[in-house]
This record gives structure tokens, C-alpha cells and sequence, in this order.
């Protein structure tokens, strides 16, 4: 499947599956800011009676069925992207994997999304069952753009330090994720009135939140302009567009904390993360440029 072959529905397509992607992260955050984390008292039932919300659950019931219906929808979308993938998937495998492994996300999710409604939302069970997400986010990420070349990657790269910087700024995404669960799982917003909170001290995870933060602006300021020095106009859009996400989420973060981490913020807060993944991962790939030309022969490089 060359370039020509991946369709315009298939571009949209893998838009489609990165907005979900970043949708049941901020539908995930809903359920935990409304309180209806236990709005379905089991799984995969949403009671031992009842497969979906009923009217008698009221609103919590509906918003935590209506996230459950989100994966159902995501498996869908996966299934379908997969369908029309079929016949070029021996020319373009990047593609079908990529679409696969986010595919095979889903029941993951599923799963340890089934567990934390039996331990009654365990902090750290609700940590693991958000890191998959945020996974999953950047491999869509990374699947769009596959969407835009053949596949092949260049001989050249960008010019050093600039793929190592990629690195950094995706290692220190990483990071700021998982501080940043662990922040959530110290704070206010638990998903349920009887669930618990995992005792880290708020003041400190917060702290330790904030440190990669900064770490990574530094990071991407450094490179954008190396970047803009050395001519690297593919890495100066994506650098950017991750500086910009980077400041918001800065100011959200800091307001959000002196307020009292206050649920509309919060929102926006994790909508600004999935932001920042797909970012982060667009930045490390277009330091791995990829041939546009769909006369460019895959035997001589393929990306897997």
C-alpha cells in the first residue's frame, strides 16, 4: 500500500482513533471529577442485574456506562481501520500493526478497568488502568503520521543533537505522566466517596510533578532553536506546537493548584495531556524523516 493507496477515509480514520484515544482519557477523568467512578456497581455488568445504566442509577450511572460505551466504540473504530487496511497490509504492515496494537488496547483497558470497580477504585489500580491510555494516545499519534508517508524512512536524520533531544522530550513526557498519576491519586478527586487515596504527600508529588516539567520546556526551548539554526523546518512546527501545549498545561497546572484543583481545570488539564503526548511523539518522529515519493522503493528501508 503505497502512499496513494492510504486513503483520504483512512486519514480520517486515524484522526478519528487519536481523538478517541484522547476522549477516554477526558471521559475516564469525567467518571473520576463526577464522582461516578462506582456508578456501575460491576463488570463487565454495570449491576449484577442490569448489562447497562438504568434510570434508578441516576446520573452517575450514565456517565460511567456512557465511558464504558466510549471502548466499545474505540473496538469498532479499530475493527474498521483494520477492514480497510486488509488488502494493503503486506505493502504497508507499519500501518496494520500499528492499528492492531492500539486494537489490542482495548481489552486491556477493558480488563483493569473491570478491576478497579471491584477494589472499589484503588488508587493505584486507577494508575493502571490510565497508563495504557496514555499509551495509547501516543501510538495513535504516531499512527497518523505514518498515515502521511510511504513508510520508508530516510537514510538522513536530523542533524546532532536534535534526535537525542527527541528522546529526552519523550522520556520526560513519560515521566511528567506518571508523576502526574501519582499527583491524582494523592489529590481530592477519587472518583467515589468510599474509595481511598494512595497517602503520598500531595505537597511533595506535586513538587516532584512540577520538577520534570520545567525540565522538559528547557528541553524544548533548546531544540527549537537548534532547530531553527540548523534549518530543521520539520521539527520546528511539531517543537512548536509541544512548547505552546507546554505553557498552557504549565498555567493550568499551577492554577488549578492554588484553587483547588477545581474540576473544570482539571479537564482541561487532561485534555492538554493527551495534547502533550501526541506532540511529544510527533516531535521524536519528525527527527526520522520519511519519504513523501511514492515511487520510493520499501525494500531499501522500511519502517516497522
Amino acid at each position: 500500500m503505497r502512499s496513494e493507496v492510504v486513503t483520504k477515509k483512512i486519514r480520517i480514520a486515524a484522526w478519528a482513533m487519536l481523538i478517541a484515544q484522547a476522549g477516554i482519557i477526558l471521559t475516564g477523568g469525567i467518571v473520576r471529577l463526577t464522582g461516578s467512578g462506582l456508578g456501575c456497581s460491576d463488570w463487565p455488568k454495570c449491576t449484577p442485574d442490569s448489562l447497562v445504566a438504568t434510570s434508578e442509577m441516576g446520573i452517575h450511572g450514565a456517565i460511567e456506562f456512557g465511558n464504558r460505551l466510549l471502548a466499545v466504540a474505540l473496538a469498532i473504530l479499530g475493527v474498521c481501520i483494520a477492514l480497510m487496511l486488509w488488502k494493503g497490509r503486506k505493502q504497508r504492515p507499519d500501518l496494520f500493526w500499528l492499528n492492531i496494537g492500539l486494537l489490542a488496547i482495548v481489552p486491556v483497558q477493558a480488563v483493569v478497568g473491570g478491576i478497579t470497580v471491584w477494589t472499589k477504585l484503588n488508587p493505584w489500580v486507577v494508575a493502571g488502568h490510565f497508563l495504557p491510555s496514555a499509551v495509547a494516545v501516543g501510538v495513535a499519534a504516531y499512527f497518523v503520521r505514518r498515515t502521511h508517508d510511504t513508510g520508508v524512512r530516510l537514510d538522513a536524520k536530523a542533524p546532532t543533537p536534535l534526535p537525542t533531544l527527541g528522546w529526552i522530550i519523550l522520556g520526560l513526557t513519560a515521566i511528567i505522566v506518571v508523576f502526574g498519576v501519582l499527583t491524582t491519586g494523592a489529590g481530592p478527586h477519587s472518583g467515589s466517596t468510599i474509595s481511598t487515596r494512595n497517602n503520598l504527600d500531595n505537597i511533595w508529588i506535586t513538587r516532584l510533578h512540577a520538577a520534570p516539567v520545567w525540565l522538559l520546556v528547557v528541553t524544548t526551548v533548546s531544540a527549537l532553536v537548534i532547530a531553527r539554526k540548523k534549518a530543521q523546518t520539520a521539527m520546528v512546527a511539531p517543537l512548536t506546537v509541544l512548547l505552546v501545549v507546554e505553557i498552557a498545561q504549565a498555567i493550568i497546572g499551577y492554577v488549578q493548584y492554588f484553587l483547588g484543583v477545581p474540576e473544570l481545570l482539571v479537564a482541561l488539564h487532561m485534555v492538554g495531556l493527551s495534547a502533550a503526548i501526541a506532540a511529544s511523539v510527533a516531535v521524536l518522529d519528525s527527527a526520522y524523516p520519511r519519504s513523501t515519493d511514492v515511487h520510493t522503493d520499501r525494500s531499501v528501508s522500511v519502517v516497522s
